[in-house]
This record gives structure tokens, sequence and C-alpha cells, in this order.
């Protein structure tokens, strides 16, 4: 599975077009943008503790973690194969290497341009950006994979909504109640968004980056990183792209 890279060009132009040509994943892109304002302006954030830009961006970036590589990957690849475009890529000698890499490449860039847009709205310490945006990074590529898992399990793009509901909820509710609930505390360690609480808490909170949480945080991301691309390898063995 080569990586071509005037294929890969070519093909990563097609999709980020197609992107926003996608009213399901126009919609994603904008729900996190949007609660951000929503808690921001409407709800005067900042008056109460449970609406400060802090507890903002860490909510709505768990959102935009769990929706983007995930949900909008997996329905960048079941749309090819809902429009059967996907088997004239092939037949066109593109690999698969090729088309899920610059699909996913694509969610890679979605998600910091929406990381960026997020924590500038929160108006957070600029100096602190750096951080948040390369543990945005890192979460993203242990969730990615599986948004390429589901897409390539899936049909069509409903198929994928179906499929990848469960896992979006598993990402985005364990941290999202982990202060409310003991159940959702313990089992929050296990997933990889709690890990932006984690790390970017304990640095906003001035705590040295590398404390046993965050050693520990950052290895919880690689562990479903391997996790992902052995269930995506096995996957692609079995199924290939377009079954």
């Amino acid at each position: 599975m080569g990586i071509k890279l005037h294929v890969f060009r070519a093909l990563f132009k097609k999709d980020f077009k197609n992107c926003f040509m996608n009213r399901n994943v126009s919609l994603m892109l904008a729900l996190p943008i949007l609660f951000v304002l929503l808690y921001k302006f409407i709800l005067n954030g900042g008056a109460d503790e449970s609406f400060s830009a802090y507890y903002t961006l860490l909510m709505c970036s768990v959102l935009t973690l769990s929706v983007i590589p995930l949900n909008i990957l997996a329905m960048l690849i079941s749309e090819e194969k809902e429009k059967h475009t996907l088997r004239s890529l092939m037949m066109a000698n593109v690999s698969g290497a090729e088309f899920i890499s610059s699909k996913a490449a694509v969610c890679l860039i979605l998600m910091m341009s929406e990381g960026i847009i997020i924590y500038l709205l929160c108006g957070l310490a600029m100096n602190l950006m750096a951080l948040y945006l390369g543990v945005i990074f890192i979460v993203s590529l242990a969730i990615i994979i599986f948004g390429a898992v589901v897409g390539i399990s899936a049909k069509d793009q409903m198929a994928a909504g179906t499929l990848g509901t469960p896992l979006m909820m598993l990402f985005l509710i364990p941290p999202v109640f982990s202060t409310m609930n003991n159940f959702f505390e313990k089992v929050s360690v296990l997933v990889p968004t709690t890990s932006l609480y984690t790390i970017y808490g304990a640095v906003y909170n001035d705590q040295p980056l590398m404390s046993k949480d965050n050693i520990i945080a950052f290895g919880v991301c690689l562990a479903w990183i391997i996790i992902g691309i052995a269930a995506f390898m096995r996957i692609y063995k079995k199924k290939g792209l377009d079954d």
C-alpha cells in the first residue's frame, strides 16, 4: 500500500472540497463552534464557573474530538462507497493507503483548524495554545484510526452513523461527566479524550507537564493508537475497502 505524492495531493484537494459539500459534515463542523458561542455570549460564560472559558474550552474540544476524527472520516469513506466512486478510484490504480490517508489528513487539518477557532473564541492564555493543539493532535491520532475502521466497515453514510455513534458516546460521555459521577471518573481514565482534561488542565493549573497523571494520559493515547491500528489492519485484510 504505497503512497504516490501526486495522487495523494489530488485526492486531498478533492476530499477537502467535498467536505464542505456534505451537509452532515458541515453541521458537525459548525456544532462545536455554535456551542462555544452559546456558552460565551448567550449563557454569559464566566459569570458561573460551570460556563467559564476554561470549562467551555474543554467541553467543546471533547465534543469536537468525538465528532471530527471519528464520524467525519467514516462519512467521507462511506460516501465514496455509497456513490460508487470508490470502485472507480480503485480501477484508476489509487491504493488503499492513498485513499485513507488523504481523507485522514483532511480530518486532521479540520480538527486542528477547529481547535484554533475554539481556543481563540474562548480567549484563554495564548502561551498555552501550542500545548493545547499538541494534545488535540495526539488525541486525534488515537481516535481517527477508529474513524477509518467504521468507514471501511460501513456500506453507506447511514450505516457509518449507526456504527460510529456508540464510539462517539464512549469518547464523549466519560470525560464530560467525570467530575459528576465516581463511575465516570474511573472509566474516563481509559478514554483518550480525557487526556485533554488531564494534560491541559495540569499545565493550566501550574502543575508539571510530565507528572504521573500526564504520563498515564499519554500512555492511554498510545494504547488507543496501537489498538486502532491492529483493528484497522485486521478489518482491512478481511474486507478491503470495497467489499
